[in-house]
């Protein structure tokens, strides 16, 4: 009558895409070292990680390139950064009402061996006004530097895009990443006003959960620490896969 209550809890997400990230995942301990997901600091949302004051300008941009590179362990010396505009956020609006412009932008060595030139990342003007979304924009950037740039995939490989946000978590940055999935703003301009809702990254919510419980599960630490600094469509889901992957050990 009870048998429910000891149901197996289920996965978040769907079989392929589960099979994605644990390969994926596996994949990653294979490049870096099994014991680095395991050592990453989880990076939080907390004046510990980002001390710098932040108001907005290109410049505090420019800090907080610096401050995320290293996390990730890239060199920030060999980082420019530069501020563009998608124009018109009417003109970027799809059928769905979302927009349809870029976050970010990655322009790296043509190849692995071009160890001289330099990296230079491209952030929306927008992001500009969002320091949580900004982070997420510069981890998922310098991902394709460390990616891309050292020649660990090519951009023909069909999978490197969500590759990049997987690798973002497997580094400790992923409660960013997760929370800027869905990034809402409004605008004016002239008479007209409204809010645009912008998707960032490759990987939507569930599967940030999933990531970031595969991530807790190498870890000794308790995700109860960070868990909280997670918008609730990520940080529900991913209870539901930590008791998944808890199941299946």
């Amino acid at each position: 009558m009870w048998e429910f209550l000891r149901s197996k809890p289920k996965c978040p997400i769907d079989p392929e895409q589960q099979q994605w990230i644990d390969g994926r995942f596996h994949w990653l301990q294979e490049q870096f070292g099994a014991e680095t997901s395991s050592k990453a600091r989880m990076i939080l949302p907390t004046p510990e990680f980002f001390p710098d004051a932040y108001d907005g300008r290109e410049e505090d941009a420019q800090a907080m390139l610096a401050r995320v590179a290293g996390y990730m362990n890239v060199d920030a010396s060999r980082l420019d950064l530069f501020i563009y505009s998608e124009a018109n956020p009417m003109a970027l609006t799809g059928a769905d009402g979302r927009s349809q412009g870029s976050a970010g932008l990655y322009m790296g060595r043509a190849t692995e061996a071009d160890r001289q030139a330099r990296t230079s990342i491209g952030i929306e003007e927008s992001q500009l006004g969002d320091p949580m979304a900004l982070v997420a924009t510069l981890a998922h950037e310098l991902g394709h530097e460390i990616l891309l740039g050292q020649g660990r995939v090519s951009a023909d490989e069909e999978d490197h895009e969500p590759l990049t946000d997987l690798l973002t978590v497997f580094l400790g940055l992923g409660i960013f990443t997760a929370n800027s999935t869905i990034y809402d703003k409004g605008w004016s301009s002239g008479t007209r006003a409204g809010w645009q809702t912008r998707r960032l990254g490759y990987l939507d919510q569930r599967m940030f959960a999933y990531a970031l419980a595969r991530f807790a599960m190498e870890r000794e630490d308790s995700p109860a620490e960070w868990s909280r600094h997670l918008r609730l469509d990520v940080r529900e889901p991913m209870g539901q896969a930590l008791r998944f992957l808890a199941s299946t050990r």
